[in-house]
This record gives C-alpha cells, sequence and structure tokens, in this order.
C-alpha cells in the first residue's frame, strides 16, 4: 500500500479516537521507524489508555504513549524475529547431523 496512504489512514485512525492528530511529520517519522500496522495497534492502544483515563491525556501524553507503545512493539518483533532464525538454525544442525 502507498505511503501517504498509509498516512492519511493512520491520522484518520487517530483523528477518530483520539482528537486532533499530531502534526504529518509526526507521522512520518513514525512510518520511518514502525510499520504501519505498529503504528495502528499504537494508535488503537493509546485511545484505550486515554479511555480508561476517561479522556484525561493531554496531547502529550497521547503521542509519548504512542510512541512508546511503537518501540515496543517494534523491539519485540525484533526478538521474535531473531529467536525464530536461531530456532531454524538449530533445528537445520540437528536434522543434518
Amino acid at each position: 500500500m502507498n505511503t501517504t496512504i498509509d498516512l492519511n489512514m493512520l491520522k484518520t485512525l487517530w483523528e477518530s479516537t483520539l482528537g486532533e492528530a499530531p502534526a504529518r511529520e509526526q507521522f512520518a517519522i513514525w512510518a520511518a521507524l514502525h510499520s504501519p500496522d505498529v503504528i495502528r495497534q499504537a494508535i488503537l492502544k493509546a485511545a484505550m489508555r486515554n479511555q480508561t483515563m476517561n479522556g484525561g491525556m493531554t496531547q502529550d501524553h497521547r503521542l509519548r504513549y504512542a510512541s512508546k507503545v511503537m518501540q515496543t512493539l517494534t523491539a519485540q518483533a525484533a526478538d521474535h524475529a531473531a529467536n525464530r532464525e536461531r530456532l531454524r538454525q538449530e533445528f537445520e544442525g540437528q536434522v543434518q547431523r
């Protein structure tokens, strides 16, 4: 999917769940660091968190919370990929023996 379309869809998601969206530049930074799916998940998690706080998150808090979720999800995905690769290598080594 086109990055511009992804960013527009993510901005629309933010606006519908969290209100005023951050600047387009913020979405571009996130898109450079994270997959669209990770950004989407982070926006939804931030929206759930905001809802549990009865809408009490400030815009800065929403941005920071969503960014932290993105960092965590991206790091977890990298760890999982590394673990899968290690397991694959171990399995191939055992099969060849």
